[in-house]
């Protein structure tokens, strides 16, 4: 009888010994799947999921096509559980004719040096690597190692003020893929 209690008990510990180890992996494991999952949540830079930022008003742009060079400030960024206020994610150049706006990233299509703007000869030009794109953001530079024209944002005009998605997309590639 004894002996059977024994057994009784050394069943049970077993039984608990494992099944406690058996939570204590399952717990790890359950933690680390969202952020396994993550990429496959996150939009791959949708319309949706592109806030839009309010960056100038309409009347500071020359209306002859002249480009001016702003700022785009997020009003809300959010990360993981932090959320911050009036951040600075990049700067454009934005274009008008009439009420039509455009606006062009900053960053070179090649390797993502920042483009200027230069007035004498009434181009853009990256100085990395001596590229240079006309007003409409084409590249003029023959063998330029851009493999693609300079990237546009989508833009709105409200209530006398220039709205654009802004985003930044894969350097590098001839394709304009927006990075998350």
């Amino acid at each position: 009888m004894i002996e059977e209690e024994n057994n009784q008990r050394r069943k049970f510990i077993r039984v608990a010994t494992i099944g406690a180890s058996a939570a204590c992996g399952i717990f790890p494991l359950a933690a680390g799947l969202p952020a396994l999952l993550d990429p496959v949540k996150k939009s791959s830079g949708s319309d949706d999921s592109v806030p839009w930022s309010r960056v100038a008003p309409l009347a500071s742009l020359p209306a002859d096509g002249t480009p001016a060079k702003f700022e785009v400030v997020q009003e809300r960024v959010v990360d993981a559980w932090t959320t911050y206020k009036d951040v600075p994610v990049g700067a454009v150049y934005l274009t008008r004719i009439d009420d039509q706006v455009t606006a062009f990233n900053l960053k070179c299509p090649h390797l993502g040096c920042a483009i200027d703007y230069r007035k004498q000869t009434d181009d853009y030009f990256c100085p990395c690597h001596n590229s240079s794109f006309a007003l409409d953001g084409s590249v003029t530079t023959k063998n330029s190692p851009s493999p693609r024209p300079m990237d546009t944002m989508e833009t709105k005009v409200e209530a006398g003020h220039v709205w654009i998605r802004f985003q930044h997309f894969r350097p590098n590639i001839a394709e304009k893929i927006p990075l998350s």
